[in-house]
């Protein structure tokens, strides 16, 4: 799987993490290869984090965070071997779009405003 749809989600195997692992990962902008990530503790002391409740999603089996300090570009081979999932909701999708109109800290305003505009667009919000 070279190519990622929009607002689904991916279990990557991934070489980004130290020891490299699998993570949840949501594409965002399949233009520029953009995902964030779904991890069990809020990143960075917090800061540009949206807590996701347990059943947001098929793969959220407990309260995380979605990590909205950075996008993540993974290398080709890692999305080879991804496994897709359905696609976010759209309630998720209006909470993360809501969690970045609040104004986030780390996160390039660039990067902010390709995930405003893509979930946007693709759940007519």
């Amino acid at each position: 799987m070279a190519s990622c749809k929009l607002g689904h989600v991916y279990i990557v195997e991934t070489a980004l993490t130290k020891p490299p692992k699998a993570k949840f990962a949501i594409c965002v902008c399949v233009a520029e290869g953009f995902f964030v990530w779904i991890n069990t503790e809020a990143r960075q002391g917090g800061r540009d984090q949206l807590a996701v409740v347990a059943g947001c999603h098929e793969l959220v089996r407990h309260d995380s965070f979605l990590d909205l300090s950075r996008v993540v570009k993974h290398q080709t081979w890692e999305l080879e071997d991804a496994r897709e999932f359905p696609c976010i909701s759209v309630e998720l999708a209006r909470a993360i779009i809501d969690r970045i109109e609040q104004g986030l800290d780390l996160l390039p305003p660039r990067h902010a405003a390709i995930i405003k505009l893509n979930l946007g667009a693709q759940f007519g919000l």
